[in-house]
């Protein structure tokens, strides 16, 4: 261990880059290219001088004849297009946006006085606020220097929490999920990935919150929730409109933020997920199967087959969350099928480390060392969480070793908080998004921070490791899903749930990005003046 850390919690004494492919070549120092804006409380996206912004889709907006783009976008990423000679095409392709979770206020009228009253929703407001949820896949041009959406009648579509989904791997058609290889929908899209293979993952996290008595409880609808079904990494072939997507459950069922790949040495693909929720764990699996880079279609199936492991920084080694090759789950669980759809309690059964609220994992462009966001964990007194780097034993990914150092810590000195989504760009650069509750910004120890940014934190050179702020968000919002175009012309980015702290539509605490008399609306933005 290099470095002993706040993220280990409770009873411790204590992805692979899409385009590294095609982006210019790394370098070993890091220049700050832009003059840091200041904290704000200003309704709106503030930005550098010389940067600017333009809205390629937000809420309500169609992005086919017969979809609409959904709410509370989170994950972003861009495909691009293959030019004839099979080059890159860095002007054109498909975006992917995952879309979180309702503000029920904004998206179907049901009120927190609603909620207090004990009302329940009509049938008709639980299916607007299922449509508005999953994720949407349309195409995107450049035209005359400005990213602008195409309606495309052979891409664009939407996965919601009515659709039909496939589930696969160790745990599906299980007693554990009832037997189900399909289900309705999917729900608590947040972060994901892009496999080696060109498909999306989508991870499910806050499934919980919609059979539970809260504001967003969907149980009174007929179609109800089925628990089991719900929590999963989803994969789908964003290029293939007539593609079901699967629930992957050989990669466990918890609050999923994102994934990382790695394609190993000997072909085999090696993930990393994070369960983003307090006193939970690290995770990778191994498939067992091997990458064929020449055969894209011989990859689809390559994550239902393979080793799921859970970290422990106290004796710095990858734990097997395997009932026939670890006899404590033995006694313990029943099945694999079991294990995998109760990841939290075997986790805790075989000795995994847990960790501060483990949301982003990124896999650094220029040594392959992984790096970990572990946003907070305030009942345990870590209000501004860290980041963390991990090193695999001699960088070998499927090793069961490994160290791990303490890379950036949240607070005032260090002028970030609760950091959640990581990227990389090609020079290494780590950029941070901050998670400070709606509620608890401004206030108490997050007040000096004042609204969410977007943090640039160098690994290298002679700014390695400090924080500079590129971005500020608007009012109650969070900025997500950052990802660049492959130029780095142009940074993609997810502005979520401006005035999310509001109590009633007349009077809502952001009126980003149309302002005037109109209500908040999630968009996902272009911001451009990156040289």
């Amino acid at each position: 261990m290099l470095k002993s850390a706040a993220f280990l919690t409770a009873g411790a004494i204590l992805p692979i880059n899409f385009f590294a492919s095609f982006l210019p070549g790394l370098s070993n120092a890091s220049d700050i290219f832009f003059k840091p804006v200041e904290p704000s409380l200003a309704d709106e996206l503030l930005l550098p001088e010389g940067y600017s912004y333009h809205i390629i889709r937000k809420w309500g907006d169609k992005i086919s004849d017969t979809d609409y783009f959904g709410y509370n976008n989170d994950f972003v990423t861009f495909l691009p297009f293959k030019n004839s000679s099979g080059s890159i095409n860095k002007d054109e392709g498909l975006m992917f946006v995952n879309h979180e979770y309702p503000i029920p206020l904004f998206v179907s009228g049901y009120t927190p006085e609603d909620h207090k009253a004990g009302l329940k929703k009509s049938e008709e407001q639980i299916l607007t606020e299922k449509r508005s949820v999953g994720f949407s896949i349309f195409r995107i041009k450049k035209s005359a220097g400005k990213w602008e959406f195409v309606n495309d009648e052979k891409y664009n579509r939407r996965i919601d929490a009515l659709s039909r989904i496939m589930l696969s791997g160790k745990a599906a058609g299980t007693k554990e999920v009832q037997f189900a290889y399909e289900c309705a929908g999917t729900v608590g899209n947040c972060s994901g990935g892009v496999s080696p293979w060109g498909t999306i993952l989508s991870g499910e996290e806050n499934f919980q919150d919609y059979p539970d008595e809260n504001i967003y409880r969907w149980n009174d609808s007929s179609t109800k929730l089925i628990d089991e079904h719900y929590g999963w990494m989803v994969e789908i072939d964003p290029f293939d409109k007539n593609s079901v997507p699967k629930k992957r459950t050989s990669l466990g069922r918890f609050r999923h933020e994102n994934i990382s790949f790695v394609v190993f040495a000997d072909k085999r693909i090696v993930a990393y997920m994070g369960d983003d929720k307090e006193d939970e764990c690290v995770y990778k699996f191994i498939s067992s199967g091997k990458f064929d880079p020449s055969n894209p279609r011989a990859n689809m199936d390559i994550l239902d087959s393979g080793d799921l492991y859970a970290a422990d920084f106290t004796n710095n080694r990858w734990i097997l969350l395997d009932i026939e090759r670890n006899e404590i789950l033995r006694k313990e669980f029943n099945s694999q099928a079991e294990i995998l759809v109760n990841c939290d309690k075997a986790t805790k059964a075989a000795g995994a480390t847990p960790c501060n609220r483990c949301e982003d994992i990124e896999i650094s462009p220029k040594d392959q060392t992984i790096y970990i966001a572990f946003t907070n964990n305030k009942p345990k007194d870590d209000y501004h969480g860290s980041i963390i780097r991990l090193i695999e034993k001699n960088n070998d990914h499927t090793s069961i070793e490994f160290t791990w150092e303490v890379f950036a810590s949240g607070g005032v000195d260090s002028g970030f908080s609760c950091p959640d989504n990581l990227y990389f760009d090609s020079k290494a650069n780590l950029w941070v998004l901050s998670d400070m509750a709606s509620g608890s910004i401004n206030k108490g120890a997050y007040e000096p921070f004042k609204n969410n940014s977007l943090f640039m934190i160098p690994t290298g050179g002679s700014s390695k490791g400090k924080a500079f702020r590129f971005a500020g968000g608007p009012v109650d919002s969070e900025m997500c899903g950052t990802c660049f175009s492959p130029d780095e012309q142009t940074m993609f980015m997810s502005v979520q749930h401006p005035g999310e702290s509001s109590i009633s539509t007349n009077n809502p605490t952001s009126r980003w990005p149309d302002f005037g008399s109109e209500l908040p609306k999630p968009a996902v933005v272009a911001i451009t003046g990156f040289k």
